[in-house]
């Protein structure tokens, strides 16, 4: 019996996108999959291989010339230089692996986004015609060519933004400072009779000087982006409790007391129409984020509610990987998971969007 027998039946009757889980996987996912398969264990075997001459051609150049310069006491020294060194030589072995990751990671989840009338982009740089170092660095130059008349790579720009959603949440001081950012697994679709983006965003910021200095990530999540069918007469400001106080300066914000006083434990609301706030934010649509915020293990929630827009920034670990390279392709569960990852993302905008929840979904 087929793995796939045994996995998909449970996903049948949960959702109605998921009905033609079975036929995809065994019609067009497993196939590509298992050609890709072949394809994954002969790249490991390759960088593997290379890797190992590499190491051994340095490692013999660095002990030997050790001895023979600083002598016998200095062996240990050789062979840490000579694994950094292998390292650096042999990386770009390694890097048609991670385009095979990107490829597949595109393929399941864009597979399950489809599912669902939703369309998938990982924003992953194409990097599978890097080989070697000579290839590198060719492709390095067409992403960031020479200043016109100056001998350095340009500076590396900040990546725009794929959505509204950063430079809406931003605007409003809904997000922390950060140095770099980055983004991948963009979601698009209608859902509810919305037209909604969604995106995971990484900021870093660097902290401390000299040894001190580190790289702190000071947020990783998602965003969505909701055009909202009835514009909103106010602008409404939610955060949880205690983590964000920046909206104090705008004097035509001011605090909500809500209807269930149970939640203002839980959020701080600020809005200049009191009434809408407490229309929109209703203690089971309160009590549905508390849930998301659950389901996708994550927390600080915060948003905005302004014009013709929702907009919300949800922490959260990594979504839509699409399991492991180092594992065999031809795992069901990839698909399954990228199919109920999806599933929550309907959660997520089903929440505002409609006012009769779907039953036992969170």
């Amino acid at each position: 019996m087929d793995a796939s027998d045994v996995a998909f039946p449970s996903l049948g009757d949960e959702r109605p996108e998921y009905s033609a889980a079975r036929a995809t996987w065994s019609q067009t996912l497993r196939p590509a999959l298992e050609s890709r398969e072949r394809e994954r264990t002969e790249t490991i075997a390759t960088a593997k291989s290379r890797t190992i001459k590499t190491a051994l051609v340095v490692g013999a150049v660095a002990i030997v010339g050790a001895i023979f310069i600083f002598g016998s006491a200095n062996i240990f020294l050789a062979i840490f230089i000579s694994f950094f060194v292998t390292a650096i030589a042999s990386g770009a072995a390694w890097v048609p692996l991670f385009a095979m990751q990107s490829q597949t990671k595109q393929l399941v989840v864009g597979s399950a986004a489809e599912a669902f009338g939703f369309e998938y982009d990982t924003l992953h740089p194409d990097v599978s015609g890097i080989s070697d170092w000579k290839s590198a660095g060719a492709w390095i130059k067409q992403r960031h060519p020479k200043k016109e008349g100056g001998g350095f790579f340009q500076t590396i720009k900040q990546p725009e933004s794929p959505t509204p959603a950063f430079d809406v949440l931003k605007d409003a001081k809904l997000m922390p400072g950060y140095d770099s950012r980055k983004f991948e697994d963009m979601i698009t679709g209608t859902r509810a009779g919305a037209q909604f983006s969604l995106v995971e965003c990484k900021l870093t910021e660097q902290r401390g000087s000299g040894k001190n200095r580190r790289t702190v990530t000071t947020f990783q999540g998602l965003l969505v982006h909701i055009a909202y069918p009835e514009r909103f007469f106010g602008r409404t400001l939610i955060a949880r409790q205690g983590w964000w106080k920046g909206w104090f300066g705008d004097q035509d914000l001011k605090k909500v007391d809500l209807v269930a006083k149970a939640f203002e434990d839980e959020f701080t609301v600020y809005s200049t129409d009191q009434v809408e706030a407490r229309a929109l934010l209703t203690p089971d649509r309160i009590e549905r984020l508390i849930a998301l915020e659950r389901h996708f293990s994550g927390g600080k929630l915060r948003g905005i509610f302004e014009g013709d827009h929702l907009t919300l920034a949800l922490e959260a670990k990594n979504q839509f990987e699409a399991g492991s390279i180092w594992k065999p392709l031809v795992d069901p569960q990839r698909y399954i998971s990228a199919l109920e990852e999806m599933g929550l993302v309907c959660d997520l905008i089903d929440g505002f969007l409609t006012r009769e929840w779907v039953q036992d979904k969170l």
